[in-house]
């Protein structure tokens, strides 16, 4: 245990010579924490789900959402990559011995950058062993206000519905707070989302926290792109990963490092999509 929190420490030292590695960056003037909550088999949502800490970073006029723990576990990779190495070890070995299975870099790997460049919404994410972004056009949701109220870390927040990429959601705003942004790729009502969830509580984000000093600037992260990185369009990013996720893996590892054989397939469809759903689903 000593050791672990050992390397927790020498991660914050770190942590500073990480901003060389952000780009276009400008200074944040808010920062969200949410917990994210993703059920990954909807046969048996009690049992089978992933629950992160997440973030949003607000600046001028950009903002970045990712996962708490992937930020820190690339940002460590990029200063000190040895010491990375001890920190996940550490990390596992006390997972080990609590009788958990979590990741260390958590389970949510997409950064998710809004108004970068100008006008464009840019996402990041790691999957079938390539890094991957594709940019698109911002398109906001269009959002029916409501009287419903409810109170959220203290601000009192009022009720939206919207149809976006595919599912039906429901945010509560904070007018409040004027920061037309929240998170994923939710945005655009006149206040800071803090709840956000779609009509089949498949995927929901509840804010548990907020600061306005001392955060990091807020910019593009570039901590892999020195390993490559794939550009792809849109369309083609998200058929990608519904093919990997549909990919019978023991099979794909076989046919490339053992005996040839190809295993019999199993159902290996995946029983969950992604928070958006209006993409090609072929295989």
């Amino acid at each position: 245990m000593r050791s672990f929190f050992t390397y927790l420490f020498m991660l914050m030292a770190v942590a500073a010579n990480a901003d060389d590695y952000v780009k276009d960056a400008e200074p944040s003037i808010l920062e969200v924490h949410y917990t994210r909550i993703q059920i990954t088999d909807t046969t048996q949502r009690d049992k089978h789900f992933f629950k992160d800490p997440v973030m949003l970073r607000v600046g001028a006029t950009k903002s970045l959402f990712c996962g708490v723990n992937r930020l820190w576990k690339d940002s460590l990779a990029a200063v000190n990559p040895s010491l990375e190495f001890k920190v996940y070890i550490a990390t596992m070995e006390e997972n080990r011995k609590n009788g958990t299975q979590n990741l260390p870099e958590g389970y949510y790997w997409s950064y998710i950058y809004k108004n970068y460049p100008n006008g464009c919404l840019t996402e990041k994410n790691y999957f079938d062993g390539e890094r991957r972004v594709y940019e698109e056009e911002w398109k906001k949701p269009q959002w029916e206000v409501s009287d419903s109220v409810k109170i959220i870390l203290g601000y009192e927040c009022f009720k939206a519905i919207a149809s976006y990429r595919g599912r039906r959601w429901t945010a509560w705003f904070a007018p409040e707070i004027p920061v037309q942004d929240g998170p994923w790729k939710l945005c655009g009502l006149p206040g800071l989302i803090l709840e956000a969830y779609d009509t089949r509580h498949e995927y929901s984000f509840t804010a548990t926290g907020l600061r306005q000093n001392g955060i990091p600037d807020v910019g593009y992260m570039a901590y892999d792109d020195k390993r490559g990185v794939t550009k792809q369009l849109r369309d083609k990013y998200f058929n990608d990963w519904w093919k990997y996720k549909n990919s019978n893996f023991a099979a794909k590892m076989n046919a490339l490092y053992g005996n040839g054989k190809m295993p019999e397939k199993k159902d290996s469809a995946p029983k969950y999509d992604l928070e958006e759903t209006n993409y090609p689903h072929d295989l």
